[in-house]
């Protein structure tokens, strides 16, 4: 029987950077890749890949930073009062807590190595291939396309098909050549469900049920499909390359929480 785990000072500083590096990703994202209409909100929110796998490896250590990161996202820049930026920010909580509720529930250890030894040389270049290459087209138009459009924006949107189709392929080809438990629980648990649910929350936040919603109701379904879309591209592609390239080493670390804080 193993010794009781705690929480270390590991685990708090891991915390706090998760969220620093959530928040700044967010920025960033929310003003290369806007919703039109809708301050905050990203097309393709990178932060999502990073407070994600961290619940999944951290527990409540990454919902945590899901949450205070989008908190203070809508305090600045986006400058919605706190109160509208308390409830918003429960869309990124709520994203990083489904799947550690699907992993823990199900009881489900996750565990993305491969299973199959004629897959070790193209599975995770595969995915690697298609995060490096989405980042690299997102690094471009950060820099540049932003500022002076063609041709950079054209080689952005080919980085942006490219990353995906390639992170597409892994991870259909996860649940063959790797656990079957795990990569059923993160397709459904941490990709597919957590974008929806984070896009409905962050949507109806914003448009219909907050103290008052400060943007018009018409809003919703513009900013729900772009908040879900871009989330499910994000986590497919590079919150899937974290986990296969990461998991196994965060493991063998004192920062992995086998329950939820420790």
């Amino acid at each position: 029987m193993s010794a009781r785990r705690k929480v270390t000072w590991m685990h708090v500083v891991m915390f706090a950077l998760a969220t620093a590096v959530s928040y700044v990703l967010g920025v960033v994202s929310s003003l290369i890749f806007p919703v039109l209409g809708a301050p905050g909100v990203s097309a393709l929110y990178v932060a999502a890949a990073i407070y994600v796998p961290l619940a999944i490896w951290m527990g409540m250590w990454g919902v945590l930073a899901g949450y205070i990161s989008c908190f203070f996202l809508g305090l600045y820049p986006n400058g919605y009062s706190p109160i509208v930026s308390a409830v918003w920010a429960l869309a990124d909580l709520l994203e990083a807590l489904i799947p550690l509720l699907f992993f823990k529930f199900l009881k489900v250890d996750p565990d993305f190595t491969v299973k199959r030894e004629w897959a070790v040389k193209f599975f995770r270049p595969i995915l690697i291939l298609g995060a490096v290459i989405l980042i690299l087209g997102i690094a471009i138009q950060a820099t540049l396309g932003a500022s002076y459009g063609e041709p950079f924006t054209t080689f952005y949107v080919t980085c942006y098909y490219i990353g995906i189709a390639l992170a597409s392929a892994g991870v259909i080809m996860g649940l063959f050549v790797g656990d079957p438990k795990t990569w059923g629980t993160y397709i459904v648990g941490g990709i597919i469900l957590p974008s929806i649910v984070s896009g409905w929350w962050g949507a109806g936040s914003l448009t219909i049920f907050n103290f008052p919603p400060p943007l018009p109701e018409s809003l919703f379904w513009t900013i729900f499909t772009g908040w879900a879309i871009g989330d499910l591209i994000v986590l497919s592609v590079i919150g899937t390359a974290l986990l296969v390239e990461l998991t196994s080493f965060i493991k063998k670390t004192p920062i992995y929480v086998e329950g939820w804080w420790a």
